[in-house]
């Protein structure tokens, strides 16, 4: 049939989305069950696509990746200075992880690794490395030091985290003049 893996596709994403809401809810410990009804689906059909729980839990993870990136991802692929792209990811970096809905998932994570590690590791994989991945050569050229440049993304991301993140996820709402200063400082670090 023309277009069936497509529908599969279409599909799939539309389960993992509902799991997705369920867990940022609800916690990992929504069932296989749960997500099923969600997602006017059968159990044997979530199993066909994503094998398990953890899984699924992976998919939802890549789908709200998808979602969420695009910001960043134009801020450094845009054409122009090199430094100027770090300033404008820094701000969409911010934009995104200062969200609710992004912190609701940094939650979902941080609750879920206890219990299953494999999650843990493969929303490192998967957010994490991504979005270091996507400064490190920007870094390389703004500091002329393309070996030390995945140390240097990873102290940039840090830096426009600063204990800001912490607070956040403990429920307060982000200080945006705190957040000017961590984005300075971040850039501030780096050689121009």
């Amino acid at each position: 049939m023309r277009g069936s893996g497509a529908r599969g596709d279409t599909r799939r994403d539309a389960i993992a989305a509902a799991a997705l809401e369920l867990y940022l809810e609800r916690g990992f410990g929504v069932s296989i069950d749960d997500v099923a009804a969600a997602a006017g689906a059968s159990k044997q059909t979530l199993y066909k696509f994503f094998g398990g729980r953890d899984g699924l839990a992976r998919a939802a993870m890549e789908l709200e990746l998808e979602r969420v990136i695009g910001p960043m991802r134009e801020a450094t692929s845009r054409d122009g200075d090199a430094f100027e792209r770090l300033a404008d990811f820094a701000a969409a970096y911010q934009q995104v992880l200062f969200s609710e809905r992004c912190l609701a998932m940094y939650r979902f994570v941080i609750g879920t690794a206890n219990e299953s590690p494999d999650f843990g590791r493969a929303f490192n994989q998967t957010v994490v490395d991504y979005v270091i991945g996507l400064v490190t050569p920007l870094i390389a050229e703004v500091d002329g030091d393309e070996d030390d440049a995945p140390a240097r993304a990873e102290q940039f991301i840090g830096a426009l985290q600063g204990a800001e993140l912490n607070r956040a996820l403990a429920g307060a709402t982000p200080d945006t003049t705190r957040l000017a200063r961590l984005r300075a400082s971040g850039l501030a670090g780096l050689t121009r």
